[in-house]
């Protein structure tokens, strides 16, 4: 039987438990809404429509760096700490920012290319996909003038 100095600690405590379910389950809507939000971008310049997901990966990991018209791509990324970059390597290239920075490091460090470039901030990074041919990187809207949305095809 229950003493009637604690009957309110447990009714307060199963009422802050059901706060708690609720805002999870809260907390991964708002986290599916900002998914569907990320849009892989190109400079008007390039004429790629539609991308899969493992040529997405050639192109993010370096070992694809040339456009099918000849033209040199140009990788533009943000920090590994931002939330858009983190979003965009777990849920289009299904891979961690690490992982990617250490495919990054490897290209270098053996010869064969060079690591996509890192801009400080969301507004330098659609400058630069704006005002570099040959240039790809992703953002959060599509309303950009000198951007062309690409279709990523994720199966």
């Amino acid at each position: 039987m229950k003493k009637p100095a604690l009957r309110w600690l447990s009714d307060i405590f199963a009422f802050t438990t059901s706060k708690v379910v609720l805002l999870a389950v809260l907390m991964m809507c708002v986290a599916k809404v900002n998914a569907s939000e990320l849009n892989v971008m190109v400079n008007e310049s390039v004429m790629v429509a539609e991308l899969n997901r493992s040529e997405l990966r050639q192109i993010f990991t370096g070992q694809r760096q040339y456009w099918d018209n000849g033209n040199k791509i140009t990788v533009f990324v943000l920090q590994d700490s931002d939330e858009l970059h983190r979003q965009f390597c777990r849920d289009i290239l299904q891979m961690f920012p690490y992982q990617l920075s250490r495919l990054w490091d490897q290209i270098t460090y053996s010869g064969q290319g060079i690591t996509p470039i890192r801009v400080t901030s969301y507004q330098a990074l659609v400058d630069a996909l704006e005002n570099t041919e040959g240039a790809i990187g992703y953002v959060e809207r599509t309303d950009i003038v000198k951007l062309r949305r690409v279709e990523v095809d994720l199966e």
